[in-house]
């Protein structure tokens, strides 16, 4: 009897009740007796948000070497890119163009977006998605309670791997590039990984473990990725609550590829595999003025495990405590060419006075540096939400404390022409740390006025506050403060079974980022705090009370509707963004390639979107979905040459206008086989629509296939085969300013897996 409650339990914990089933509500209280079960839901036809599942089945169709992005980018209004073209290390997601630094990320309700830099780094993610149920992203402002405000949207990855029944699972994939310059094909990529579930023990007890190894060459050159991975869960049923554990990462290696190419390097099929450290046009911007290819000895080492407590206790039939306690440790270094320093003035300063090199570098003496920055990150937190079912509806009151620490610093490695004195290893030529204070409370309600109307609104108080201190050198030390107020209210109508509306105002603000303010671990080559300055007496005095960045704050207006039937379903959305002082992209990149933002002071983002799916027979089906979006800048000036230059109604760099996806599938349970075909429109990679700074448009065709085979019942083998840009096109994904980001030639993925 207990196993029929754990197996209909877990319908609710793996997130099979998610499909379709989706509402703000985090971790929704399921009682069944013994035990107490938990799902994160977004509602359809309750909800008046646009949302779109991964689920579990999608992920076991497609996932096999790919990074999370590649996968996200199917679902509507999503694109990524890769830094090394391979889908696999760096990667990125943009939502309506958002890049991810302004979408919410979470695993299991915790926040993943790094609190200084806003970016999340899916390569510390190692083979997630293998222990994953279902993804939901949610589209517009404020769709998340946690972590950075919402301005894209959010993502919340639920990994909760845990099976009623015991099994051994073991995989294996090989990936093959097809090199057209060299004229052959690689084998350049290897995946090996095994888990275990052992089902449920003693009537109380599940456990999961999986260890994984996945290598690629990359494309680029000297763009390889070294990934090891581990999940480990238990989880503990007690009457009317249940605990789980949780502890996953893995230790990464890789070659940098941080730096985009010249446009015209993408249809030479060589040079488009070139990996510069650093390069520039000269006067003609034809030619270099220099091009330093990436060193060999340009890597990173990171291991960042995430250690979750998800603690769910139903404390009566109409009130539910669930609480997730989280530690996020990160440490690791990044080497990285340092020959450009004794080229630039503010660089050789610096070294000669507080390194100590003498006066010929920089003017006689110009040194191969290898430079190595290290980072130690120590996060921790607790999100405690209490939900209350009243009748005509449920309410949630939620708080999130969140504590980070983090030291940062730079130490030379090797400096030709001058003694290993010189770059002693206690010698630094840079220090800081880094602090990050977060608390925030929210109150969410869903009230159904009748059995077709459902209002929903929610308010969320935050607080946050940026720090830095012990700066070596220049003893920089300051604090900033912000208070937000983050309202939301929408409501969903049932008209018919069938057919639903929507809509929903709100309106977010969120904080620059650490950089925004000071790039101390720039300093040692020029980078000076961004703050109001006294500059009386030829001493500069900064009044880091008044930091020059400012919030970005979003009105998004959106509507929408829905219609269902038994075999299809078709969705529409209408967005109205209007934003104060949007952080947008300026063209520009720091040393390793990320884009450098400001604040535009007024902006505007509309858009449609259409996603759909049809199941034509029981074995054929269709699904897409199509954006349509203008993003337009309504007023900015930036300072060009001592001049004032307006950019009123141009385009927003790295915002495509038009998105669209196509997949045709087939399966009989035995045989499975899709083909998906992708269109991203152009956009433009600074904001002043130059015809040499444009993203073109790409179409992409991907294949797939697999074959199911069952072992006289006790085991069952699944063979995989996949084709990659099928059409072998030659297109960059992204890039910033006159620097472009290639995507790999046609590539194939053969795999197998084997489940006991």
């Amino acid at each position: 009897m207990i196993q029929l409650r754990l197996s209909t339990a877990l319908l609710f914990m793996t997130g099979i009740a998610f499909a379709q089933e989706s509402d703000v509500r985090q971790d929704t209280v399921y009682r069944m007796s013994p035990v107490v079960v938990t799902a994160t839901t977004a509602t359809h036809r309750l909800s008046p948000i646009p949302f779109s599942d991964l689920t579990r089945t999608q992920i076991q169709r497609t996932y096999s070497t790919q990074d999370i992005p590649v996968l996200l980018s199917d679902l509507p209004s999503m694109t990524s890119y890769s830094e090394n073209g391979s889908g696999i290390g760096y990667n990125y997601i943009n939502l309506r163009g958002f890049d991810q630094r302004r979408i919410s990320v979470m695993i299991n309700g915790v926040p993943q977006n790094d609190p200084e830099d806003h970016n999340v780094y899916w390569i510390d993610f190692p083979d997630l998605l293998a222990s994953t149920q279902v993804v939901q992203v949610q589209r517009g402002a404020g769709s998340a309670f946690y972590g950075p405000p919402a301005i894209g949207g959010s993502v919340n990855l639920i990994a909760n791997p845990f099976a009623s029944n015991p099994g051994v699972t073991f995989e294996s994939a090989f990936g093959f590039q097809e090199l057209a310059g060299k004229g052959r094909t690689d084998l350049a990529t290897r995946k090996l990984a095994l888990s275990v579930n052992s089902g449920l023990v003693d009537g109380t007890y599940m456990f999961y473990g999986r260890l994984g190894r996945l290598s690629t060459n990359g494309y680029r050159e000297l763009a390889w990725v070294n990934m090891h991975s581990y999940f480990l869960g238990a989880a503990r049923f007690d009457g009317d609550m249940v605990t789980r554990i949780h502890l996953f990462g893995g230790p990464i290696t890789d070659g940098l590829a941080y730096k985009g190419l010249p446009k015209s390097y993408n249809n030479d099929v060589n040079l488009r595999r070139t990996n510069f450290s650093d390069w520039k046009y000269d006067s003609t911007g034809v030619s270099f003025e220099y091009a330093v290819p990436q060193k060999s000895q340009s890597r990173e080492w990171f291991s960042q495990p995430h250690y979750e407590i998800i603690h769910d206790w139903k404390l009566s039939e109409r009130l539910a405590l669930h609480t997730t306690a989280f530690f996020v440790q990160g440490d690791g270094y990044f080497d990285y060419d340092g020959d450009w320093l004794s080229y630039t003035p503010p660089a050789v300063d610096w070294f000669q006075r507080h390194v100590g090199y003498d006066s010929t570098f920089g003017v006689t003496s110009y040194p191969t540096m290898l430079i190595r920055g290290s980072v130690e990150n120590r996060q921790w937190g607790i999100l405690p939400r209490v939900e209350i079912d009243h009748g005509d509806g449920t309410m949630t009151l939620g708080l999130e404390l969140r504590m980070h620490r983090s030291l940062h610093y730079g130490q030379i490695l090797f400096a030709s022409q001058y003694p290993s004195s010189a770059y002693a290893p206690d010698t630094r030529i840079y220090e800081y740390r880094g602090l990050r204070d977060i608390a925030s409370a929210y109150v969410h309600e869903v009230y159904r006025m009748d059995e077709r109307v459902a209002v929903t609104a929610d308010v969320q108080l935050v607080y946050n506050r940026y720090g830095m201190r012990d700066e070596r050198f220049l003893g920089h030390t300051w604090s900033v403060p912000y208070w937000f107020v983050n309202p939301r209210v929408g409501a969903n109508v049932n008209l018919t079974e069938h057919l639903h509306v929507y809509g929903f105002i709100g309106y977010t603000s969120r904080e620059p980022r650490m950089r925004n303010h000071y790039a101390a671990e720039d300093a040692f080559f020029g980078a000076t705090p961004e703050f109001a300055a006294d500059t009386t007496g030829g001493v500069v005095r900064y009044d880091f009370s008044r930091p020059l960045a400012k919030p970005e704050r979003l009105l998004d207006i959106e509507m929408g509707g829905g219609w269902t039937s038994a075999n299809a379903h078709l969705t529409a959305n209408l967005f109205w963004m209007d934003f104060t002082d949007e952080l947008v992209k300026s063209g520009q990149v720091d040393i390793f390639g990320q884009p450098v933002t400001g604040n535009a002071d007024k902006t505007r983002h509309i858009g449609l979107e259409v996603d759909g799916s049809v199941k034509l027979n029981d074995r054929w089906s269709l699904s897409g979905n199509f954006t349509y979006s203008r993003n337009r800048l309504v007023r900015y000036r930036v300072i060009v040459d001592d001049s004032t230059v307006a950019l009123d109604e141009n385009p927003i760099a790295g915002f495509p206008d038009v998105l669209m996806n196509l997949r045709a599938s087939y399966d009989d349970g035995t045989i499975g086989a899709a083909a998906t075909a992708k269109y991203v429109g152009p956009f433009y990679t600074d904001n002043f629509k130059n015809v040499d700074n444009r993203n073109d448009e790409y179409r992409i065709v991907n294949l797939e296939g697999t074959w199911r085979i069952p072992f006289a019942g006790f085991a069952d083998m699944t063979l995989r085969c996949e084709v990659r840009n099928a059409l072998n096109k030659l297109y960059t994904l992204s890039g910033e300013g006159e620097a472009f980001f290639p995507s790999a030639e046609r590539n194939y993925v053969l795999g197998m897996m084997l489940r006991f």
